[in-house]
């Protein structure tokens, strides 16, 4: 009697079952877009809000900070991020969501959302995590000059800790939202392949 145990093996099974490509509807579609609109729109208001603290904190250590060089370095944070505000948003198209769906229905208008998305994703270091520690890692160097002069360095270990953490949190997020906009578009482009 032979034994037919690999005949048997889930895991097999599993990986031999035959395959379906589902066909997406054009309601289906729709959700998509609304939901990748929804989310770009989040991320821009997020971006223009972090630009906002981004130009407070600027301000903040100009008014503190009496030191030229210093001065220079917030100014120049703040025009790094108006500049990348102007550039996150000028491709932004003014129609909104609801005209956006009903005139391009269907596969195109998902590509043009997830083109839009990769788009900003792809400027979030450039512009607003760049300006963003220019100006926070400009800060930190004036409180820890402020602390050292102090004697009190060893209580900005928190305030350190925390920047470090985030700046790894930041980096974390960004990976993650990396990883789903690849699979947006691999979905995009196998039901792009399987309609043909």
């Amino acid at each position: 009697m032979q034994d037919n145990s690999s005949n048997n093996d889930p895991r097999e099974i599993w990986q031999n079952q035959p395959t379906e490509t589902s066909m997406m509807t054009l309601e289906e579609v729709r959700l998509r877009v609304q939901k990748l609109h929804v989310k770009t729109r989040k991320a821009l208001l997020g971006w223009m809000a972090a630009s906002l603290l981004i130009i407070g904190i600027s301000v903040f250590g100009m008014v503190w900070v009496h030191n030229p060089a210093v001065r220079a370095l917030f100014a120049f944070s703040i025009a790094w991020s108006v500049a990348g505000q102007f550039f996150i948003n000028r491709k932004r198209q003014p129609s909104t969501i609801a005209e956006d769906i009903l005139l391009n229905t269907g596969l195109k208008s998902l590509r043009r959302e997830v083109e839009r998305q990769r788009y900003i994703s792809t400027r979030f270091l450039l512009c607003i995590f760049g300006p963003s520690v220019l100006a926070i890692g400009t800060l930190a160097g004036q409180i820890l000059s402020f602390a050292r002069d102090r004697g009190v360095l060893s209580k900005t270990i928190p305030f350190l800790t925390m920047l470090a953490i985030w700046i790894v949190g930041v980096f974390i997020i960004r990976m993650r939202d990396q990883r789903e906009l690849r699979s947006e578009i691999d979905d995009l482009n196998r039901i792009e392949n399987s309609n043909g």
